[in-house]
């Protein structure tokens, strides 16, 4: 009898806690109609959380999947990833930005995730996904006539995006010329695509 009061009692709580969370969680379910800016924030965050987990498991698939020496890499490469996105949408946690910063902030870093997880996926297949080429195949045909080097220069541009940035962008293209041999100026106008999109 009382190994039974034991296990009910582990049970009792452990149901308890279930009922108690699924109800805090149905309280800040989101609400995609609703203009509210609590409900906007939830709604986001629910949108973040699903890309960055994915990210996280296409990050830790190519760390399984890459050779030793390359490691490394990839791990500054995705400490200067977090650095750079930091960077960029901390800003908004500034009094300045008011009830509206909570919201810009949670677009931009879901930006900059989803940036990270093309560039994983890309560096993990080869298959770049990201729009740029077809930018510049269109910008190749109808602006710069053939010219790919203007092309590039103009889809990426030469805009100084600052230190992080550069940090990124530099080991970013080094792993993608040592996996699928991507031409540094090419990478680097790429990396600026991304950085006007935000």
């Amino acid at each position: 009898m009382q190994l039974l009061e034991v296990i009910n009692k582990p049970f009792m709580i452990s149901s308890l806690i279930a009922v108690l969370s699924s109800q805090s969680m149905a309280d800040t379910a989101c609400i995609t109609t609703s203009m509210v800016t609590q409900d906007i924030i939830i709604c986001s965050q629910e949108s973040f959380m699903k890309i960055d987990r994915i990210l996280n498991t296409q990050y830790q698939e190519l760390a399984s999947e890459l050779k030793k020496p390359l490691k490394p890499n990839l791990l500054s490469t995705q400490r200067s990833w977090i650095k750079l996105k930091d960077h960029q949408c901390d800003i908004y946690n500034d009094a300045s930005y008011g009830r509206e910063g909570p919201i810009e902030r949670l677009s931009c870093i879901k930006h900059f995730t989803s940036f990270r997880l093309s560039e994983i996926i890309y560096l993990r297949t080869g298959v770049i996904g990201d729009g740029f080429y077809n930018a510049l195949s269109i910008i190749n045909k109808k602006i710069t006539t053939g010219n790919h080097s203007k092309a590039i220069e103009y889809i990426g541009g030469q805009t100084d995006y600052g230190q992080p940035w550069l940090e990124y962008a530099q080991q970013n293209c080094s792993m993608a010329l040592k996996l699928h041999g991507e031409l540094t100026d090419e990478c680097m106008a790429r990396m600026r695509f991304h950085m006007q999109i935000n």
